[in-house]
């Protein structure tokens, strides 16, 4: 992704606290929703779901050529990020294994949105109401449930590869300690989210919440009591 405008210097100052503030929440939220996905069993419906992720997981693992699709997804989420801000797309380039877009302005979000918005997974929802509307057979249900496994797990296989292999200039924008905070905070909120609409009487939003400031409470109480024992031990 170019822009025409460079990040402020006091974001570059800053994003290193708000991401050693953030980090916590963010890894008891990871946390969280590893235990949700969990908790919905691989039996009845979920385990159309379960499926479609674990075949996608293998394939990816096997050296299935996806990466063309996913840089199309990843680019072109930059794009709808940019426009849905009001922002202008000068150009949308994919070849291959890369791909760039050249945009008016962006930011933090612009950035970010293709690290945490699963587009192939919302193509897969809006599809299936379209479906639904014209008649969609008994089995659509269970089609659904396992594409949305496979997009989900597409979406987090490829982020998380990107973020390791190579350096992504877009996490720049925001810094890339407090990028990859947000980032795991935002998939992990969204892996919950879409647990809760596919799986409505498995998954707890209240509960997991509920976990996450339990993890953050403690980890700042703990924190805050070391810092207390060391001052003391000074004095």
């Amino acid at each position: 992704m170019s822009r025409k405008r460079r990040s402020p210097a006091w974001r570059a100052a800053a994003s290193p606290v708000a991401a050693a503030v953030l980090a916590p929440t963010a890894g008891a939220a990871l946390f969280a929703a590893a235990r949700s996905t969990a908790d919905i069993g691989a039996q009845g419906e979920a385990s159309w779901f379960l499926g479609g992720a674990a075949a996608l997981s293998f394939a990816h693992l096997a050296g299935a050529a996806f990466r063309p699709l996913y840089v199309f997804a990843h680019e072109l989420t930059h794009a709808l990020a940019a426009w849905a801000g009001g922002g202008k797309v000068y150009a949308f380039v994919v070849k291959g294994d890369s791909g760039r877009v050249d945009l008016s302005h962006a930011g933090p979000f612009v950035a970010l949105a293709p690290y945490w918005v699963p587009l192939y997974a919302l193509a897969c929802a809006g599809a299936y109401r379209v479906w639904l509307w014209y008649g969609a057979p008994p089995w659509s249900r269970q089609a659904f449930l396992a594409a949305m496994g496979a997009a989900l797990a597409f979406h987090l296989l490829h982020t998380a590869r990107s973020l390791w292999q190579t350096h992504q200039s877009d996490l720049d924008e925001a810094g890339p300690a407090l990028s990859l905070a947000l980032i795991a905070l935002l998939n992990s909120a969204v892996l919950l989210a879409a647990l809760k609409c596919l799986f409505p009487d498995r998954v707890s939003l209240g509960a997991a919440f509920a976990a996450v400031s339990a993890a953050t409470a403690a980890f700042w109480g703990g924190a805050a009591a070391l810092v207390r024992a060391a001052l003391a031990a000074a004095a």
